[in-house]
């Protein structure tokens, strides 16, 4: 049979308390057969959560000037004000026919009202007639200060006023991945 051992700490003036929770049901608690130290959730640097979602849905726009959400929002409620959302964003995009230096641009929206992680996809063939298409990823730590539920929404504009771009085209796949890491 295994023993338990408790052995203070010589040069420390603390007492540790070990208590048990209020319950009617026994519980095991099965400690790892190994050396170190049990590490705690909040401790700076861990996933605390994560959202992720997929689409197939695509979103076109030809504007320069005012940028489209596209299918790819998601939500996530951080624990702590001080933690911060580690946001990943990959899409097929493609630029229709048209001018062949026409590019997509793409931001993340938290919220509605602030705008990060900017990226501009230029066209990728000399031939105004092609379409050009590549894949894009967009990933930003964001600070929201707040444990009230943030939303985070993909946008697209295009690179040259009137010329069509679009992700998520002919059924391609988009992923969006919202992860809490601890302060």
């Amino acid at each position: 049979m295994s023993k338990i051992a408790l052995t203070p700490n010589a040069s420390g003036t603390g007492t540790l308390t070990i208590a048990a929770p209020n319950t009617s049901t026994d519980r095991t608690l099965t400690l790892p057969d190994s050396t170190g130290t049990i590490d705690t959730l909040g401790r700076a640097g861990n996933v605390l959560q994560v959202v992720a979602m997929t689409t197939t849905t695509q979103t076109s726009t030809t504007s320069i000037s005012t940028y489209s959400n596209t299918a790819m929002t998601a939500n996530i409620t951080p624990s702590s004000s001080s933690n911060k959302i580690l946001i990943f964003y990959s899409a097929p995009i493609r630029k229709n026919s048209g001018n062949a230096a026409t590019g997509a641009q793409l931001r993340i929206a938290r919220d509605s009202s602030t705008y990060f992680g900017q990226q501009r996809y230029v066209g990728w063939n000399n031939n105004s007639s092609m379409y050009g298409q590549e894949t894009a990823s967009l990933y930003y730590l964001d600070s929201p200060s707040t444990t009230s539920q943030v939303n985070y929404t993909i946008q697209i504009a295009s690179s040259v006023d009137g010329q069509n771009v679009n992700v998520g085209h002919d059924n391609s796949e988009q992923s969006l991945v919202l992860m809490e890491i601890a302060a």
